[in-house]
C-alpha cells in the first residue's frame, strides 16, 4: 500500500521538448557560481589602504577647521606717517598711514600720539571695526577679508613739537586675544616762523612845533612837525606769519598815550597776508615788510616813544613776540618872543620917575604887551592879574607906597622864562616948597602953631602916564603948569 501511495505522488514522465530543454540547459550553466578571482597585487591593496587613510584624515581636518583649530591673530604690518616733518605755516597737519592683517578680528582701533617724554598730546581716537568701517574713516581706507588698509589718515594736531604715534588693536573678546600695539616713527611739526621787528626808527629824533617859521636866525632849529605828526619806519621779517600789527605811543615814563592797529590779512582770503590801506602808500611787502615814514599823527609838544608789536597768525594762548622801541622822539616848543610891550603906546623903559604934588591923585599908566609864541606859551603879568593872554593890555594904577614893579614873564614850558620888568617911582617935584602960617588963628582945634595946609588943588583928570612923568634932572625953576603941558615926546623918560 505503501508503494501504491508513492507512486501515486509520482507524477508522470513529461514528454520535453528539444527546444525548450536546450534553454534551459544554457540558463542553468548561466546560473551556476562563477570560478574564484585571482588575488590581485601587493601594490593595490596598499594604495587602496592609503586612499581610506587620506580620506580619514581629510575629514578630520575638516572637522578641526570648523571646530578646533585657533584663529589667526590680527596684527599691525605697518605704521608710518607720510613724512617725518610738517609745516604749520603751510596750514599742515601730520597725515598717518597703516596696514592691519585679519581686520574681522579686531573689534576697536586706539590711535594715540605721545610726545617724546611720553606725555599723551593727541587722542586716543576710536575706532569702531565690530560693524565695518566707520564713517570717519571710508575716505581713507579700504577692508578685505584679510588686509585692512588706511593711507593718508589726517590728524588734528597743529600744535609745534615732537609726536610719536601709536596704534592698538583690541581683538574681538570672544576670542580671548590680547591688545596689539605698533608705534610709528618720530614726526615733528615745526612751528610758525616768528615775524620779528628788525628795526623801528622815527625819520627825525627832533622836531619844532608846527608852525614854527625857520628863518636865518633859527638855521640851527629842527624842521617843523607837519600836520602828519611825527613819522617812523619799520622792517619786519617773516610777514606771511602775520596777523596784526600793534604801533602803541607812550611817554618815556612808560605812560601809555594810545595805539593803532594794522590787519595784515586778506579780508576776502584771510589765509593770505595783504597790506592795509592805511600803510600802502608806505609799504612794501616781499621776503620782508620795509615801510618808511608811516605818519602816526602825533603833533604836540613833547617826548614820545614808539612800540611797535607783531602779533603772529594762529596765537592762541601764546604769549606775544617781543615788542620793539625806538628812541624817544622829541617835538620842541615854538620859540617865545616879546614882540611888544608898550607903557602908554610907547616902548617900555626900565625904570620910570612919576613927579607927583602934594595933594595930587596919583595917576595910572596902561600897559600893553603881544607875545610870539606856541600851544605851551604862557604869559604873565605880575604881580597882578597874573597869567593873560597873548597879547592885550591894561590899565593899572601907581601904589601909594612910592614904587610900582609890573613885570612880563613869558616862558615856553621847557626853556628858561624870558622877562621884561618896569618900575615906576614917584617923587615930590617941589621938596621945598614953603609953608604958609594961618594968621586969623582961626585954625581949627588942635591945630595952633601948626601950619595951615593948603588949599587942594582942583582935581585934575587922569592924565596919560606920558603928560605926567617928569625927569628929575628938568630946572627946579620951571613952573609946574609947564611939565604938565609939555609933549611927551619931549620928556626924557630914561634914566
Amino acid at each position: 500500500m505503501a508503494g501504491s501511495q508513492i507512486e501515486q505522488w509520482q507524477e508522470p514522465e513529461l514528454q520535453v521538448d528539444a527546444a525548450v530543454q536546450e534553454a534551459a540547459t544554457a540558463a542553468a550553466i548561466t546560473l551556476a557560481p562563477a570560478p574564484a578571482p585571482l588575488p590581485r597585487p601587493r601594490w593595490q591593496r596598499r594604495l587602496a589602504i592609503a586612499a581610506g587613510i587620506g580620506a580619514l584624515g581629510g575629514l578630520g581636518a575638516l572637522l578641526w577647521w570648523f571646530f578646533g583649530r585657533t584663529p589667526p591673530h590680527p596684527y599691525v604690518i605697518d605704521l608710518s606717517p607720510s613724512q617725518s616733518q610738517y609745516a604749520t605755516a603751510e596750514a599742515e597737519s601730520p597725515r598717518l598711514s597703516w596696514q592691519v592683517s585679519h581686520p574681522r578680528q579686531v573689534q576697536t582701533m586706539l590711535l594715540r600720539g605721545y610726545a617724546p617724554d611720553g606725555t599723551l598730546i593727541y587722542g586716543p581716537e576710536t575706532y569702531d571695526l565690530s560693524q565695518g568701517l566707520p564713517v570717519s574713516l571710508l575716505p581713507y581706507c579700504s577692508q578685505t577679508r584679510r588686509l585692512l588698509t588706511c593711507r593718508e589718515v589726517p590728524l588734528e594736531l597743529r600744535e609745534p613739537g615732537q609726536y610719536r604715534f601709536e596704534l592698538t588693536l583690541l581683538p574681538d573678546i570672544a576670542l580671548n586675544l590680547p591688545p596689539v600695539v605698533a608705534e610709528s616713527s618720530l614726526v615733528t611739526v615745526a612751528d610758525l616762523p616768528q615775524p620779528t621787528v628788525v628795526e623801528l626808527a622815527p625819520d627825525q629824533v627832533i622836531y619844532s612845533e608846527a608852525g614854527t617859521q625857520v628863518s636865518a636866525s633859527t638855521a640851527g632849529m629842527a624842521p617843523a612837525v607837519t600836520e602828519a605828526g611825527i613819522s617812523v619806519s619799520w622792517i619786519v621779517t617773516n610777514p606771511e606769519t602775520l596777523q596784526d600789527l600793534l604801533l602803541v605811543v607812550k611817554r618815556p615814563d612808560g605812560a601809555t598815550l594810545g595805539g593803532r592797529r594794522f590787519s595784515l590779512r586778506d579780508p576776502e582770503n584771510p589765509s593770505q597776508v595783504a597790506l592795509p590801506d592805511a600803510l600802502q602808500p608806505f609799504c612794501q611787502l616781499q621776503d620782508r615788510l620795509i615801510c618808511q615814514g608811516v605818519p602816526t599823527g602825533m603833533l604836540e609838544v613833547g617826548q614820545y616813544q614808539f612800540e611797535l608789536t607783531p602779533v603772529p597768525v594762529n596765537l592762541g594762548d601764546r604769549e606775544l613776540p617781543a615788542a620793539k622801541q625806538s628812541e624817544v622822539v622829541t617835538i620842541e616848543p615854538r620859540p617865545v618872543r616879546i614882540a611888544s610891550f608898550t607903557i602908554n603906546g610907547r616902548d617900555a623903559q626900565p625904570k620910570y620917575l612919576v613927579p607927583v604934588e602934594l595933594g595930587q591923585q596919583i595917576p595910572g599908566f596902561q600897559v600893553a604887551w603881544q607875545v610870539e609864541g606856541g600851544s605851551t606859551a604862557k604869559v604873565e603879568l605880575l604881580p597882578s592879574p597874573g597869567t593873560v593872554g597873548l597879547q592885550g593890555a591894561l590899565s593899572m594904577p601907581l601904589s601909594p607906597a612910592g614904587t610900582t614893579t609890573v613885570t612880563l614873564r613869558v616862558t615856553d614850558g621847557q626853556n628858561p622864562p624870558l622877562v621884561r620888568a618896569v618900575t615906576f617911582e614917584t617923587f615930590n617935584p617941589r621938596p621945598n616948597q614953603p609953608v604958609i602960617i594961618n594968621q586969623g588963628g582961626g585954625g581949627a582945634p588942635g591945630s595952633e602953631g601948626a601950619p595951615a595946609p593948603q588949599p587942594a588943588a582942583p582935581a585934575q583928570p587922569r592924565d596919560p602916564l606920558g603928560e605926567s612923568l617928569r625927569d628929575r634932572d628938568a630946572a627946579s625953576d620951571q613952573p609946574l603948569s609947564d611939565l604938565q603941558t609939555r609933549p611927551p615926546e619931549d620928556l626924557d623918560l630914561k634914566f
